[in-house]
């Protein structure tokens, strides 16, 4: 019960991070800035970060949006994919398709550098035709505390997509978090950049066989 209470909390906090954001792309014009409209039309990630307590702890977070020259269901179909996270996250060594459950699919991560590595593994589940939602799976081996996100898809004219993403972490006190809290949301945040590279190149390649 505290598991899905506490999930519950972060869904509510991030939609009211979100709020007037979850719209259609019309809404969206009208809520981003226009120098972020700029900056989004460059071809540029727009980041937007967040701290929030809650009864847990602390949790860090922050939102990207990017525009994808590629439709919905191409990228979709990647995001259901497990072994693609091994592109999209920053640093995963692996990614591998734990097991399905029901809507579910449980896919391990283990991410890291060279000298030191974590493992965890979150379940990701397709809410709605646009919405892809991940959360920590407590009940196996993991090396961080806590951490939810999702990837909405807004379709844009010309066959594009405006990508949203967003992320909310926690890290239990100690040395790692103090030195390393900053860093780790910082490579939260390359996803919305990487995610936009995978399938871009993907079509590429599709397009010189």
């Amino acid at each position: 019960m505290a598991r899905a209470v506490s999930r519950r909390m972060l869904l509510c906090t991030l939609a009211s991070v979100l709020a007037g954001v979850s719209l259609p792309h019309e809404a969206h014009a009208e809520k981003l800035s226009v120098d972020e409209e700029k900056r989004l039309a460059r071809g540029e990630v727009v980041k937007r970060t967040f701290e929030v307590d809650l009864p847990r702890g602390d949790y860090i977070g922050g939102l990207g949006y990017v525009i994808i020259a590629a439709p919905p269901a191409e990228i979709i179909d990647v995001l259901l994919t497990p072994s693609s996270y091994l592109h999209i996250f920053a640093l995963t060594q692996e990614a591998r398709l734990a097991a399905r459950e029901g809507d579910d699919f449980i896919i391990t991560l283990r991410q890291g550098g060279k000298k030191i590595s974590g493992e965890y593994s979150v379940r990701a589940r397709r809410e709605t035709p646009s919405l892809v939602r991940f959360w920590l799976d407590p009940s196996r081996p993991h090396d961080i505390d806590d951490c939810w996100g999702f990837f909405r898809l807004d379709p844009l004219p010309g066959g594009k997509t405006l990508l949203t993403y967003g992320a909310l972490l926690h890290l239990e006190f100690g040395i790692m978090k103090l030195l390393f809290q900053e860093k780790i949301r910082g490579y939260a945040l390359e996803t919305p950049a990487r995610l936009r590279a995978y399938v871009e190149n993907r079509r590429t390649s599709r397009t010189s066989e």
